[in-house]
C-alpha cells in the first residue's frame, strides 16, 4: 500500500463522525486493518495471482468464448452496386450518454486493460496507457476505458500516467518524437482516439456501448511545472485532439483539478466532465506530512479562495476541501460536472465507520444528478464491495473479469 493510499484512510472517520479535529483518528494500523475487513482485500497492489487471472481472461476472450453480444440482423449483400450505394446505412456512434443509460455497474478499463508496472508487458498484459492496452480492453467487451494525458514540449497531449518518467525526466521538456524513442509503445491522444473510433462506430452492431474514453488530465507536478503555468496549454491540446478526432460525444474529461475542468468547460462545454476525489484531499498539512513523509506547501491557485491547494513534495499538486459538501458544491457549480469519481478507500472507511454511509454517499450524489464511479477494483472482492454500494461504474485492473461481473 502506497503512502498516499494509507493517508487516505486517516481522514474519513473524522469526516463522517465529527467535524471536530479533537476526535482521535486512531492508529494507522487499526485503520488499515478495518478497511481490509470491509473490502476483504489485504493489499492495494495487483497480486501475481490477479495478473495471471487477467491473462487467462484475456486469452479466453480473444478466443471468442465471451464475445460482445450482437444485436440486430446481419446486413445482406446488395444485389447490385447501384442499390448498395443508394441504401448505404448512416453510421451511428455510441456516445457517453449511452453509457450512463446502460446497465450498471459497468467496468471501466483502468489505463486501458489495467495498470502495469515499469516492466511493461507483464505476463502477457499489454503496457498501460498504450494503444494495445486500450484495444485489448475493447476487444474483450469493455464499454469504456480510462487513459491519462500529459503535455509534451511541442505542445501535444501525450498518453502517460505522470508528467515525468521513471528517472524524473519531465515529459514537457521532451518532444513527441523524443518520447516515442524512449517509450516506443506510447502515443499521442489524437492517434489513440483515431484508432479507437471504429469501436464507437458500432452502435448498429453491438448491444452495448463501446469505444468510449475517459481522459484523465493530470495536474502538472511542481517538479515539471514549478511556475504552475502550463495548465491552459495542456487543456487546449487535449480539447484540440478530441475535436480533431471528432470524438466530443465519445469522451469525458476527468481531473482532480477544478482549474483544469473549468478550462475544459470554457473551451468545449459540450464535452462532459468528471471531478476526482481522494480522501487525502481532506487531510491537514500536518496529517499529510506525517502520513507521506513529504513536505507540504500551501499555495494560492484558481479563482476560488475557499479551495486550498497544496504541493506535496515535488510530485503532487492537489486541491484540498474543507468538507465533503465543498467537494460536491465544486463539482456541481464550479466544474459543472456530470460525474464524480471517488476512491474505494474513502468509501470503505465510511462503511467501516458507519454501516451504510458509503452507500448513502453514493445514493446522495446520484440523487443530485451525478453519475458516480468508484476506483480502483484490483480484486473480485473490491469489485463486489463497490458494486454493493451502488456505484454506476467501476474502474478496474481486472478488466476481463470486470466485464464478466458487470451488469448486462
Amino acid at each position: 500500500m502506497t503512502k498516499l493510499a494509507i493517508a487516505s484512510l486517516l481522514v474519513v472517520t473524522a469526516y463522517i463522525a465529527s467535524a471536530s479535529s479533537s476526535r482521535p483518528l486512531g492508529s494507522l494500523h487499526a485503520h488499515t486493518d478495518n478497511i481490509e475487513k470491509v473490502i476483504n482485500d489485504g493489499s492495494n497492489v495487483t497480486t501475481t495471482a490477479n495478473k495471471k487471472l487477467r491473462v487467462r481472461h484475456l486469452i479466453r476472450h480473444k478466443a471468442g468464448k465471451t464475445k460482445s453480444k450482437m444485436k440486430g440482423k446481419s446486413s445482406k449483400s446488395s444485389k447490385s452496386s447501384k442499390s448498395s450505394k443508394s441504401s448505404k446505412a448512416t453510421v451511428d456512434y455510441w456516445k457517453m450518454a449511452d453509457l450512463r443509460e446502460s446497465a450498471n455497474p459497468y467496468a471501466i478499463g483502468h489505463r486501458g486493460f489495467g495498470a502495469t508496472d515499469d516492466s511493461g508487458v507483464l505476463d502477457g498484459i499489454p503496457t498501460e496507457n498504450t494503444i494495445d492496452s486500450v484495444l485489448a480492453a475493447f476487444d474483450v467487451g469493455a464499454r469504456v476505458v480510462e487513459i491519462d494525458v500529459v503535455l509534451t514540449a511541442d505542445g501535444n497531449a501525450f498518453v502517460d500516467h505522470d508528467d515525468f518518467l521513471a528517472d524524473f525526466s519531465c515529459i514537457n521538456q521532451m518532444t513527441t518524437d523524443d518520447l516515442k524513442q524512449v517509450l516506443p509503445e506510447s502515443t499521442t491522444l489524437f492517434e489513440l482516439l483515431k484508432i479507437v473510433q471504429p469501436y464507437a462506430r458500432r452502435r448498429n452492431i453491438d448491444a452495448d456501448p463501446s469505444g468510449l474514453v475517459i481522459i484523465d488530465v493530470k495536474t502538472p507536478s511542481p517538479l515539471c511545472d514549478p511556475n504552475d503555468n502550463t495548465e491552459e496549454e495542456l487543456m487546449k491540446a487535449v480539447v484540440y485532439d478530441i475535436q480533431k478526432a471528432r470524438m466530443t460525444e465519445q469522451v469525458e474529461i476527468q481531473s482532480y483539478s477544478p482549474v483544469l475542468l473549468v478550462l475544459a468547460h470554457s473551451l468545449a462545454p459540450e464535452i462532459p466532465r468528471a471531478l476526482l476525489l481522494n480522501a487525502i484531499q481532506f487531510l491537514t498539512p500536518e496529517q499529510t506530512e506525517d502520513a507521506t513523509g513529504l513536505s507540504v506547501t500551501l499555495i494560492e491557485k484558481g479563482d476560488n479562495p475557499d479551495i486550498q491547494w497544496a504541493e506535496i513534495g515535488q510530485l503532487f499538486r492537489l486541491p484540498g476541501y474543507a468538507s465533503f459538501e465543498q467537494f460536491v458544491f465544486t463539482a456541481a457549480t464550479t466544474v459543472v460536472a456530470t460525474t464524480v469519481s471517488i476512491d474505494k478507500l474513502f468509501l470503505g472507511q465510511a462503511e467501516q465507520t458507519v454501516t451504510g454511509s458509503g452507500a448513502g454517499i453514493v445514493a446522495g450524489l446520484q440523487s443530485q444528478g451525478f453519475t458516480v464511479h468508484g476506483w480502483t477494483a484490483q480484486s473480485t472482492d473490491e469489485w463486489l464491495f463497490l458494486q454493493q454500494l451502488g456505484v454506476d461504474g467501476i474502474f478496474t485492473d481486472l478488466v476481463a473479469e470486470g466485464i464478466d461481473l458487470q451488469a448486462d
